[in-house]
């Protein structure tokens, strides 16, 4: 007989997504099926993007694998997760309980914001080891919102540590020794180290993310880019007197892949050493790979060098009876299924680790509604309180809105007058902006004429005009249009350049010529500060004689947009 119903499981890592269905055979034993993972195609170190990147994945892969709504389990990882492995002494169960739940007020974070449980493990010599989980509630909360949002009904919440454990032990039930497992996350790696009945986790923030990280910035590409590359080239270097790959590129990704993968082999020896010291365990005779991580390229070379054990992949559907033929995608990537497996084995009796760290969050969720019948009975009281004394305030100003009513009736119609002539007042001034803009235009209009029938007045025999241009005009761009008289008197006065040739026989001439418009122009009014910038002077021949050249000058005046003076101008 079955000794558990379906249940639907998803495990939720930093990158990706894997459901399935568990359900029991004939005698009891677990069948997975429906197994498909989807990339959530988001930077893991952007926390920004992942809960809506999860609302919409944990949908669309339900949707996609045709699983029906039900009972789920969730697996969460990453370093969110807290993990403390402490020793009690073996005595009452109340008060194992109650030193544990000390232990871990003093060790959890932030312990009122989180979701813990602990599960007691023989350390021998008549001793317990307690090992402790937490996770934050609000990342709980928002992956229970996501799943619900897609008709799964969540009952259970497995933390990745946990379900490692629970993978290896039932796929490797012969296995006593001390065997380190490692599971290498997106953004963590969960060191693990089983022998017999003892158990010691530690969670390090270093993953395959963090390779991708390094890739993008020494190659100056984006975290997907890298993602791809990392994939499509990656491996560890094997290090010492190895050649280097005719590809410069997965040259250069296989040294930074060795980077973050030695400074993870630090964190393991340390782990080690913490263990054996801490807990008095022996040295791990083997290292199974487990996580999206473990499929880096020449990474169980790299560590089967530095620790000198045998190291192998978990193989997490060792021992699973499989409903339907695993997919292609599950068959290349066994390893980062490991949580999900483990999650699944959840459901058996005999599983070596039951951590309900959703019983917290239910837990306070009760006590919420245990204290509900006393904090409406203090709303009620409070209200009273607030009751009486606002009834005689109500009274008192219904008292004076009576008296004061006939003032404020003429307040409101003065201010209704009022608002009308404010009214009638910015219409005439729209009016009127209108009407000198309209001014100001026809004026521009008129500006060059006066100014070319003043310099053909003005001009001498002989003299021809070449170049007028505007050489600084900060006031009157095409944009702005004529600037209004009030930004006239704040910015540069423009000034127009005038170029010309005369026809000349000596010097004198042309000096005398090139002042007397210089003077006349300035005389007439139109144009100011009239300055000579140019003007050539006549070669002469060997006999002291000049003959007839055309001589070049330029003058610079200042143009100001005074109409009323220009207007004079034209009458003179």
């Amino acid at each position: 007989m079955a000794s558990f119903a379906r249940r639907v499981v998803v495990d939720v890592g930093s990158c990706e997504i894997r459901i399935g269905e568990v359900l029991a055979d004939r005698k009891g034993g677990p069948v997975v099926r429906n197994l498909r993972a989807q990339d959530l195609q988001i930077d893991p170190t952007k926390a920004s993007e992942f809960f809506p990147a999860i609302l919409q994945g944990i949908e669309n892969i339900v949707r996609a694998s045709g699983i029906k709504p039900g009972p789920a389990t969730l697996c969460l990882g990453g370093p969110s997760v807290f993990t403390r492995v402490i020793k009690v002494p073996q005595t009452d169960p109340n008060q194992v309980k109650q030193m544990v739940g000390f232990e871990a007020q003093q060790a959890v974070p932030a312990i009122d914001e989180a979701c813990w449980d602990f599960q007691l493990f023989s350390a021998g010599g008549g001793d317990l080891e307690a090992m402790i989980l937490a996770i934050k509630k609000d990342s709980i909360e928002e992956l229970m919102v996501a799943a619900a949002k897609s008709g799964l009904q969540v009952e259970g919440v497995e933390l990745a540590p946990a379900a490692i454990i629970n993978a290896f032990r039932y796929n490797y039930p012969e296995i006593q020794s001390s065997t380190l497992i490692l599971d290498i996350g997106a953004r963590s790696t969960n060191i693990l180290v089983v022998e017999g009945s003892k158990i010691f986790c530690r969670i390090v923030p270093l993953g395959g993310a963090s390779i991708t990280q390094s890739i993008a910035t020494d190659l100056q590409e984006s975290f997907a880019g890298s993602e791809t590359l990392k994939k499509a080239k990656g491996f560890v270097h094997p290090g010492g007197s190895y050649e280097n790959p005719p590809d410069a590129v997965a040259a250069q990704i296989s040294k930074l892949s060795r980077g973050v993968v030695t400074r993870l082999h630090t964190e393991v020896e340390r782990s080690i050493t913490f263990y054996r010291s801490q807990q008095g365990g022996g040295r791990p005779t083997m290292l199974l790979l487990a996580g999206g991580g473990a499929n880096l390229g020449l990474i169980d070379f790299f560590f089967r060098e530095k620790l000198k054990i045998p190291v192998g992949y978990l193989q997490p559907f060792r021992r699973l009876a499989i409903g339907d033929s695993l997919p292609l995608d599950v068959q290349k990537n066994f390893p980062s299924w490991s949580c999900w497996v483990g999650t699944a084995l959840r459901a058996l009796p005999d599983s070596p680790c039951r951590f309900h760290v959703l019983a917290s969050l239910k837990n306070a969720s009760l006590a919420k509604q245990k204290d509900l019948p006393a904090m409406i009975a203090a709303l009620i009281a409070f209200g009273l309180l607030l009751f009486l004394p606002g009834l005689h305030g109500v009274w008192q100003a219904e008292k004076v809105s009576a008296a004061t009513s006939p003032q404020k009736a003429e307040v409101e119609e003065a201010e209704q007058t009022a608002s009308k002539i404010q009214l009638s007042q910015k219409k005439v001034s729209d009016r009127i902006a209108r009407i000198e803009a309209a001014l100001r235009l026809e004026e521009e209009r008129l500006r060059w004429p006066r100014l070319l029938g003043e310099l053909a007045k003005k001009s001498k025999p002989g003299m021809w005009l070449t170049k007028i241009a505007i050489v600084s005009d900060s006031a009157n761009s095409p944009e702005q249009g004529v600037p209004s008289k009030a930004a006239g008197m704040a910015t540069k006065v423009p000034q127009v350049e005038i170029s010309g040739i005369f026809e000349t026989k000596s010097e004198e001439a042309d000096a005398e010529v090139v002042d007397q418009f210089k003077r006349s122009l300035e005389e007439g009014g139109l144009l100011q500060k009239v300055a000579i910038l140019e003007r050539e002077t006549p070669e002469r021949a060997a006999d002291g004689k000049t003959e007839q050249v055309a001589l070049r000058f330029t003058l610079r005046a200042e143009w100001p947009y005074d109409v009323t003076a220009d207007q004079k101008t034209g009458a003179k």
